[in-house]
């Protein structure tokens, strides 16, 4: 989906039926998916925190438990004043963004960046946009943790499971090389019975 389908789909309250847990029944429940990835990334976690399109605040309330220091940016107004309602002061920074960068904060601002089932949807020139951006706001030796999605959108004549866009291990890679950053680990991460995902923890030196 492009941005303009992306802000089109997500703002539209009536595709949130239950904030977005909806997407957790394969894991139960949202705080068993949490349970299952935070590991993943705690040493990571520290300092200066960025959630990249926390949608209606799903993964946000289990980072908040963990950090003071929260921003979120989300292209929908609709997902920020959810978040804003449900949040309040406990979050830093609420910005709406046009899609696409950070332009909002500094240079070498944040100790982690984290977004989960948010990259799933993005095209492939939105991704290495916010790769660029995700080097400039990020601190030197911090990290970044995103979940995105494995599909040849272009070789399989089926329906489009969940709404993926192209994306592979290698492309996502080649990204995070391009602009000066260094891959940690590539995870296979099954997020229902039809689909397979990856979860890329990156840094940058």
């Amino acid at each position: 989906m492009n941005i303009q389908e992306q802000k089109n789909l997500w703002g539209n309250p009536d595709n949130w039926v239950n904030e977005g847990h909806e997407w957790s029944t394969y894991f139960g429940t949202t705080g068993n998916l949490w349970n299952i990835i935070y590991p993943k990334f705690s040493n990571y976690l520290k300092g200066e925190v960025l959630e990249i399109s926390p949608g209606y605040g799903r993964m946000t309330s289990y980072l908040l438990t963990k950090i003071n220091d929260l921003s979120v940016v989300d292209l929908n107004d609709n997902c920020i004043e959810k978040c804003k309602s449900k949040f309040g002061n406990k979050i830093k920074n609420y910005v709406i963004n046009n899609g696409y960068d950070l332009e909002y904060f500094e240079n070498n601002y944040f100790d982690f960046i984290f977004s989960y089932d948010s990259f799933v949807h993005m095209t492939e020139d939105v991704i290495e946009s916010y790769i660029k951006e995700i080097f400039r706001v990020l601190k030197h030796n911090s990290y970044s943790f995103i979940h995105h999605s494995f599909f040849y959108g272009s070789e399989i004549p089926t329906k489009n499971l969940g709404g993926r866009s192209s994306m592979t291990p290698k492309l996502f890679s080649d990204f995070v090389t391009k602009y000066n950053m260094k891959i940690i680990s590539q995870e296979d991460f099954q997020t229902s019975e039809t689909i397979s995902d990856i979860l890329t923890t990156f840094y940058k030196p």
